[in-house]
């Protein structure tokens, strides 16, 4: 049976930017399947662009507005593939970015998530180099682009996107509750995925709010921000600090993390 990864792009309003991330979709080096979700768009502009790629035989499928969450929950329901991706519908990922992800998911079955470093284009463009993957790390920042490839398993262990979190950092949660189910992530190298910086981007908007939706997956997550449960994640992580990494994990995850606990 041929492998398959489902890409869900979510829409609302965006029909300027959108059909650069269809094309990356179809772009992909190898089979995948695409499905475009509208979250209800007012635009006309955008309504047309969306009618217009129905007609090119491109499933777009039509909600109430219900925001970002919500959509890709949608997205995802209406597909059976084992792999997904959630691409906004201002972003763009590279023809090898499926392919490269997956053959991790292929070969280490405690994997959960895979996460390529990001090149930030638009009103910036600059490397974004994202970090390779410390669960302790994720607990301070999350620094895992929100497209990353994951297991349709994990999806259903953790009951989706929370649909609450319609101001940003869905994402963070997503990978949250991935760990304390057991999973992991891992970190591709290479610049496989395309952020798009504009002042109406989500991570704009989420960053106004940072202090209350750091709160939120605090007290959601507490079995992961508790001592044992920091515990845990240093034990399991501890072989893989290098020596001369030692001082650098302390003073920027450990301490930290023990100033964090304090707080909670």
């Amino acid at each position: 049976m041929t492998l398959k990864v489902a890409i869900i792009i979510p829409c609302f309003n965006y029909g300027n930017f959108i059909n650069e991330a269809v094309r990356s979709a179809l772009d992909q080096d190898i089979e995948t399947e695409l499905i475009v979700v509208d979250d209800g768009s007012t635009d006309p502009a955008t309504l047309k662009v969306l009618d217009e790629l129905r007609t090119r035989g491109i499933y777009v499928f039509r909600q109430s507005n219900r925001g970002l969450p919500s959509a890709r929950n949608t997205g995802i329901r209406l597909t059976s593939d084992p792999y997904i991706v959630c691409l906004d519908a201002d972003d763009i990922i590279s023809p090898s970015y499926c392919s490269t992800c997956l053959e991790v998911l292929e070969t280490q079955p405690d994997v959960g998530f895979v996460y390529s470093t990001t090149r930030v284009f638009g009103n910036q463009n600059r490397h974004w180099s994202n970090l390779s993957y410390s669960a302790l790390h994720l607990l301070l920042d999350n620094y895992i682009p929100y497209a990353a490839i994951f297991r349709r398993r994990v999806w259903e262990e953790v009951g989706g996107f929370d649909e609450n979190m319609l101001f940003g950092y869905e994402d963070w949660d997503f990978w949250l509750s991935a760990i304390e189910r057991g999973w992991r992530g891992f970190h591709v190298p290479e610049e496989l995925f395309r952020y798009r910086k504009h002042g109406k981007s989500m991570l704009s908007s989420s960053n106004q709010r940072r202090k209350e939706l750091k709160k939120y997956l605090r007290r959601k997550h507490h079995s992961l921000y508790s001592p044992a449960g920091i515990l845990k994640l240093l034990k399991d992580e501890s072989f893989q600090i290098p020596r001369v990494a030692g001082v650098i994990f302390k003073e920027k995850i450990l301490r930290p993390l023990y100033s964090l606990v304090q707080r909670t």
